[in-house]
């Protein structure tokens, strides 16, 4: 889980420097926190033996991306630097105080209850397949 954490960190702070550096979207945005935890759920969705871990590898994949966009919605509120963070099409149109608002309460609530749905899914699929293919 650490390392899993530490990579949603780094690719975080990554995409925060290359946004305020002035790097076009367009480049900035293969730099996917998303990518990580998308990963993080497919392993923890294997590795983990209840429901209980699952639930808690998704709320600890959660919580370093939320640390990150909150953080960087900040500087974006408070300097008026324009970031990834809160390009229209991450933030629907919303304003920046409603943006960080809406990942403080999703990053406690509905985000780690999507990824641990997610991780449901891989488990129930991956033991489906495995059934068939062992003709059981």
């Amino acid at each position: 889980m650490k390392a899993f954490i530490a990579g949603v960190l780094v690719v975080g702070v990554i995409r925060f420097l290359l946004t305020v550096s002035g790097l076009p979207d367009e480049t900035v945005k293969y730099f996917s926190m998303s990518v990580v935890i998308a990963v993080g759920a497919g392993y923890f969705a294997l590795v983990t033996t209840s429901r209980r871990e699952r639930l808690q590898a998704a709320f600890l994949l959660i919580m370093p991306y939320m640390i990150i966009e909150v953080a960087a919605l900040a500087y974006t509120w408070a300097t008026g630097h324009p970031t990834i963070f809160h390009a229209q099409e991450y933030s629907f149109g919303v304003s920046i105080g409603w943006h960080t608002i809406g990942h403080l309460v999703g990053g406690f609530t509905w985000e780690p209850l999507i990824l641990f749905v997610l991780m449901e899914v891989i488990l129930i699929s991956t033991t489906f397949v495995a059934r068939l293919i062992s003709g059981g």
